[in-house]
């Protein structure tokens, strides 16, 4: 075992051998909910796991003797994980478990190559970490274990959430999807996505065009929530931004542009192929050189006192075959769309310093022959707010001459600052951390809004072991924050009595 002699040990343990073990991309959780159900079978508990139409798993873990009129408490986390991998062979998610190893420093575990998982990994190993604790002093009433499916790609298990059949008593929730030690967090982001489509009827090569491949490649990519208003360049936006620099002289057309593959990771990669006038290689060669200086200038600035933003961005600009691509006029289009979609935080809380309350992620470009799609991510945490914004980029779309689909947005979660369960959970976090603990909302979308808009009265807070770089391969988690995390959770268990 590689995380052998880590703190908590039955944590890891489980992280290791059940979830690092099972791969779990979303809308792909059938092995993950199998070896789940395999790992209760085999501890010695008395405990029901239940599944509802859409795979969200429930084990319903009855009080300790004494405890039995004490509030039922959740502990929520989802079993999908984000798969990416910046291995040049790639890596088969399907078949092998997650290379996890603690990094040098003994500080963090990350995983070599691929997303560790941790997101939210953790929380299902915390919460099963629980069922086979043998601390003599440990005490909880009733306890509900949820894990939900498909949280990353579609909010699909939350939304799904049949609360009836699953017989969820819970009015008091503990989400462990939060990413920072020693905050908890109180409010969320809502979000939808916004896809433009359009095909058309491709051109044959002329003979007097050259083509080329223009690729970015090397970002750090990130949370298109969490990490969305640090200064990390979006693939697709520098494409759109070089091939937008090109004169009209040039006669542009694309052949292909793809980018992304998460509707919520910043585009670390993002490839096009072209063609221009033969008779402007030399003038459009220049002006790519040009751009490509300019955005090495912002994003790799090694002058003293700098402070480089993209340490592994590249550009790289190369010779491609000749291939039937879109018409002049389309090509106008789809380039000039790419250069004006938004990308990054728009807007700014007036209330809450700091919190982006709007933005946008260009985070995928494909294209299938003659059929070319752009899929926006757009967050919110004012919902009016949200959806007039996400109404200007379907305007935006349209005007481009682009076939625009509105996917049904998902609720934020609002704030409730005074709740009683929040002061009693920070009590409880203080005491465990041995120093204050901060309150806040975020940019990212947690399933909090939507399980509690289906159960009246929830009380719900979220926390969780710091884990940096999330949704990329540089994804991790510190150590001591999970042994944090598994010892407040077993304090907010024992007092539970204190909430009537």
């Amino acid at each position: 075992m590689v995380l052998e002699g880590l703190k908590p040990e039955n944590v890891w343990q489980i992280f290791e051998n059940v979830l690092a073990a099972t791969p779990r991309c979303s809308k792909h959780e059938d092995a993950i909910r199998r070896r789940i159900r395999e790992w209760v079978e085999q501890q010695d508990v008395e405990v029901e796991v239940l599944e509802d139409d859409v795979g969200n798993l429930l084990i319903k873990v009855p009080a300790m003797e004494g405890m039995e009129s004490v509030p039922p408490l959740m502990i929520q986390g989802h079993m999908d994980m984000v798969c990416e991998s910046d291995t040049t062979e790639g890596f088969d998610f399907k078949n092998k478990p997650i290379p996890v190893r603690i990094q040098d420093n003994g500080e963090w575990v990350d995983a070599d190559g691929t997303t560790l998982g941790a997101d939210n990994g953790i929380a299902i190993a915390l919460a099963l970490a629980l069922l086979k604790d043998e601390d003599e002093t440990l005490r909880h009433g009733p306890l509900e274990l949820l894990f939900t499916v498909d949280e990353e790609t579609g909010l699909t298990g939350a939304f799904g959430l049949d609360t009836e059949s699953l017989g969820l008593r819970s009015r008091h929730l503990l989400n462990v999807d939060s990413e920072d030690i020693g905050i908890i967090t109180i409010g969320s982001a809502g979000g939808g996505g916004v896809e433009y489509h359009r095909t058309a009827n491709l051109k044959e090569p002329e003979d007097d065009m050259v083509f080329f491949e223009l690729e970015v490649s090397g970002l750090l990519g990130g949370h298109s929530g969490v990490d969305i208003h640090l200064h990390r360049a979006n693939a697709n936006k520098l494409i759109a931004r070089m091939l937008s620099a090109l004169p009209d002289s040039a006669s542009p057309v694309v052949v292909s542009w793809s980018g992304g593959t998460k509707h919520n990771a910043i585009t670390r990669e993002s490839r096009a192929v072209f063609g221009i006038k033969e008779n402007r290689v030399s003038m459009a060669k220049k002006t790519l050189k040009e751009e490509t200086d300019a955005i090495m200038a912002y994003y790799h600035n090694t002058s003293p006192n700098a402070e480089i933003l993209e340490p592994g961005i590249s550009i790289e600009l190369g010779a491609a075959d000749p291939s039937a691509h879109f018409g002049r006029d389309e090509s106008q289009k789809i380039i000039m769309t790419g250069d004006v979609i938004p990308h990054g935080p728009q807007r700014f809380s007036p209330q809450v310093p700091d919190l982006v309350e709007t933005s946008c992620n260009m985070a995928i470009v494909s294209t299938e022959g003659d059929e070319m799609k752009i899929y926006l991510s757009a967050r919110g945490n004012v919902d009016a707010e949200l959806e007039s914004f996400r109404r200007s980029l379907k305007h935006l779309g349209e005007l481009g001459g682009w076939t625009v689909n509105l996917e049904p947005a998902y609720p934020g979660w609002k704030p409730e600052p005074k709740s009683e369960f929040l002061a009693y959970v920070k009590r409880h976090y203080e005491g465990v951390l041995g120093d204050d603990v901060e309150v806040e909302a975020i940019h990212a979308g947690l399933e909090c809004g939507i399980i509690g808009a289906q159960i009246e009265g929830m009380q719900m807070v979220s926390i969780g072991p710091t884990i940096k770089n999330p949704h990329t391969p540089g994804e991790r988690v510190r150590i001591r924050d999970v042994s944090i995390i598994y010892d407040l959770l077993k304090a907010v268990m024992a007092s539970m009595a204190d909430l009537g």
